[in-house]
């Protein structure tokens, strides 16, 4: 039984049904795809551009603002491995008293990892700052 695309009116025996409900044509369904694709990247990129703007801090209050909402506790996790090298490097240098740069440098991207998606929680709800941060190390 032939059916009616319903972005472009093609009469087909067959397509794709999408998570609408709609019956689109093969044609459509590759560009609405395509459409819905751009949609997400312009979305990631709006809250990206968003997240750069957050204002961050450790203390509970910010100077010449004012808390019009909170929205929660959040937390973020990030694990990162140390690896056989780095764990070799740090017990020599552990040895002799020295700083392991490998340790500093893992610890130094976790960190920005873990600010990188509070940032992008904080945007995704429409904050404009996080206040009250707290890290630990572990």
């Amino acid at each position: 039984m032939a059916r009616i695309c319903d972005r472009c009116g093609t009469k087909v025996g067959f397509g794709n049904v999408l998570t609408s409900g709609n019956f689109f044509c093969r044609t459509c369904t590759l560009r609405v795809e395509e459409e819905e694709k751009r949609e997400s990247r312009e979305r990631r990129y709006r809250i990206k551009q968003a997240a750069d703007k957050i204002i961050v801090t450790t203390t509970p209050s910010i100077d010449g603002y004012h808390v019009r909402k909170y929205l929660g506790v959040e937390s973020v996790e990030y694990v990162i491995g140390t690896g056989v090298f780095s764990e070799l490097s740090s017990g020599i240098n552990d040895f002799f008293g020295r700083r392991s740069s490998a340790f500093e440098q893992k610890l130094q991207t976790a960190k920005k990892n873990a600010m990188d998606g509070f940032k992008m929680i904080a945007a995704k709800q429409g904050a404009n700052a996080i206040i009250g941060l707290d890290l630990d190390y572990s």
